[in-house]
């Protein structure tokens, strides 16, 4: 079973008849090749984590923009082509995907509703808004929020819309009270605003719908999962001799 630490393996999408990346043992100084060589019981009772390193090596040239395919396996492909001739549009109800909601919003055409508005017309229940921030490090209370000069995910956190008032430049523009723990999603109403991070002047393009924890598409009961299997011949052959 592969399981990788980065997020960037998942822009490598599935190809069995032309993959351009393969996995292979990395090179680094940080690998420790010498693992390998160790029995199957020796090498499974370490404790030191993260001493095996896998590459992602293109087996070609490939040209900017080109797409990345690594070859999962037969059983993922079998898996998948099983999933796509049985798959149903999902019937949760109440799911939203935050990328519509959000080509919509960029365009000024809806505002974000307020914690007081959402009383009566609440949001979807799937989703929360999320603002970018300039400054993590900070004691409560408000700031009038700046530029950040930060990319997600470090200048992104969760928000609930507290005021808004229009802007003929931004469309609108928001007081919000910033929370820095991603599993809090709902407004924390045991805190008064002097125990609040709260921006002021927040510009409507520097706020985004996001999927609470564990309530994305991914989470769908007909979601498709599969594991990504691990290629046969990196595994050493004492190790396969051992778990057979």
């Amino acid at each position: 079973l592969l399981f990788p630490y980065g997020p960037g393996v998942n822009m490598i999408n599935h190809n069995s008849e032309n993959p351009n990346v393969a996995l292979m043992w990395s090179t680094s100084h940080m690998h420790h090749d010498h693992w390998l060589n160790l029995p199957y019981d020796q090498f499974w009772e370490s404790n030191y984590p993260g001493a095996l390193i896998l590459d992602v090596v293109a087996l070609r040239d490939i040209k900017a923009g080109e797409e990345l395919y690594l070859d999962y396996g037969a059983a993922w492909e079998e898996a998948w082509n099983k999933h796509v001739e049985s798959w149903k549009p999902p019937v949760e109800k109440g799911y939203s995907y935050p990328g519509d909601l959000n080509s919509s919003f960029k365009k000024y055409s809806q505002a974000f509703r307020t914690i007081e508005e959402q009383k009566s017309h609440p949001n979807p229940s799937n989703l929360a808004t999320a603002c970018w921030t300039p400054n993590w490090k900070r004691d409560a209370g408000p700031m009038k929020w700046y530029e950040p000069t930060i990319e997600w995910p470090e200048g992104m956190a969760s928000c609930h819309i507290l005021e808004r008032k229009e802007d003929s430049k931004e469309g609108f523009l928001y007081k919000v009270a910033v929370t820095f723990d991603s599993n809090i999603s709902d407004f924390p109403t045991h805190l008064g605003e002097d125990q609040l991070n709260i921006d002021v002047n927040v510009p409507q393009r520097a706020i985004v719908w996001v999927d609470k924890p564990y309530t994305s598409d991914l989470h769908l009961k007909n979601a498709f999962r599969h594991p990504i299997g691990f290629p046969d011949h990196l595994v050493p052959k004492q190790w396969v001799q051992s778990v057979a």
